[in-house]
C-alpha cells in the first residue's frame, strides 16, 4: 500500500482516506456499536505520514472501503477464534481487532521479561533515540507498586563530569584493596560505560530507618524503588537498550552523593544503572531452581 501511494502526487489523500475509512467502518459495524476507536484513524495517520498521495478521490474512497473491509473481516475472524460464538461476533464492532488481543499482548510481555539480560559490554556510543527511550522508561518506572504512595524514587542522569568523579572514587576504593594497577584497570573500564543513571530512595523523614521491621515504611519504600528499577530495565529492553543494575561499594561511599548531586541526609542509593547498546546478547544463566522447586501449593 505504501509503495502505491508513494508514487502518486495528490496532496489531499490523507484527510480523505482517514475520513473514508472512518465512515466506511461506521457503516460496516453493527448498528448498536457505531463508535470507532480513536486508535483507528491514528493508525492510518502513522501508516501514511510519509506517503505522497493517490491520484483521484474515487481511488481514495475505493481503497478506504477496501481497507475497512479487511480490518472488519480480521476483527470478525479474531472474534470467531476466541469466542466460538457467532451470535456474539455479530454484535462486536471493529474495536475487536484493536483491543481484543490479550493473548498477543500477554505473549509479548512474557517474552520481554524472559529475554531481558544483565549486560556487561556496551557499545561506546548511545543509540540516537536514547533520551526519549530513557524518558519512557522512567515514566514506566514510576508506575511501580507503591503501597503508601510515597513515590520515593529519584533518578539522576549523569554527565561526563559526574561520571568521571564516580569512576575516580571507585578506582580509589579498588586501589586501596587490590592495588593501583587494579584501580587503573577499573577506572578505564568504567569510563567506557556509555549511559549512567543513579536511582535513589527518599529517606523516611518522620520515622525510623528500620529495614528489619517488615512493616516499616523504609522497607516498603526500598521495595517500591526496586520494582521501579525492574520496570525501567524492562522498558529500556523493549526499546532495544540493554542495562546493568550495579550495587558496588562506590554507591554507598560518602563521596558518591556529592559526585551525583543528592543529599545523603535525605536520600540513599538503590543502585546505578548502566545502559546502552549491547555488544552482544548475553546467554541466559542456568537456573538453579525450577518452577517445581519454588512453587508451593497450599490448601
Amino acid at each position: 500500500h505504501l509503495e502505491i501511494v508513494k508514487t502518486t502526487t495528490s496532496r489531499s489523500y490523507t484527510e480523505a482516506l482517514i475520513l473514508g475509512c472512518f465512515e466506511a467502518c461506521r457503516h460496516l459495524q453493527h448498528s448498536d456499536a457505531p463508535v470507532i476507536s480513536v486508535e483507528f484513524p491514528l493508525f492510518f495517520l502513522i501508516l501514511l505520514q510519509e506517503a505522497k498521495a493517490l491520484t483521484s478521490l474515487q481511488e481514495i474512497m475505493n481503497l478506504s472501503v477496501f481497507i475497512a473491509l479487511i480490518v472488519h473481516v480480521a476483527g470478525m475472524a479474531h472474534c470467531f477464534q476466541t469466542s466460538r460464538d457467532t451470535s456474539d461476533c455479530r454484535s462486536k464492532s471493529i474495536n475487536t481487532i484493536l483491543y481484543a488481543r490479550p493473548q498477543t499482548r500477554s505473549s509479548e510481555v512474557h517474552k520481554n521479561i524472559l529475554s531481558r539480560r544483565t549486560t556487561n559490554d556496551f557499545e561506546p556510543t548511545l543509540p540516537t533515540n536514547w533520551e526519549k527511550a530513557l524518558e519512557r522508561a522512567i515514566n514506566a518506572a514510576i508506575y511501580a507498586p507503591n503501597h503508601k504512595r510515597t513515590e520515593p524514587w529519584r533518578f539522576y542522569l549523569l554527565g561526563p563530569k559526574s561520571i568521571e568523579s564516580v569512576c575516580q572514587i571507585n578506582a580509589g576504593i579498588v586501589s586501596a584493596t587490590k592495588g593501583v594497577e587494579a584501580g587503573d584497570k577499573k577506572m578505564k573500564r568504567w569510563l567506557q560505560m556509555p549511559g549512567w543513571l543513579v536511582v535513589t530512595c527518599v529517606k523516611v523523614q518522620n520515622g525510623p530507618q528500620v529495614m528489619d521491621d517488615p512493616m516499616s515504611l523504609a522497607r516498603e519504600d526500598y521495595a517500591a524503588c526496586c520494582c521501579a528499577i525492574q520496570n525501567l530495565c524492562l522498558s529500556l529492553h523493549s526499546q532495544g537498550i540493554a542495562t546493568k543494575w550495579t550495587t558496588g561499594a562506590v554507591n554507598f561511599d560518602e563521596r558518591f552523593a556529592e559526585a551525583v548531586g543528592f543529599c545523603r541526609d535525605k536520600e540513599y542509593t538503590v543502585g546505578t544503572i548502566w545502559f546502552g547498546k549491547a555488544v552482544q546478547k548475553p546467554q541466559p544463566p542456568a537456573k538453579k531452581l525450577g518452577l517445581k522447586d519454588v512453587l508451593r501449593k497450599v490448601d
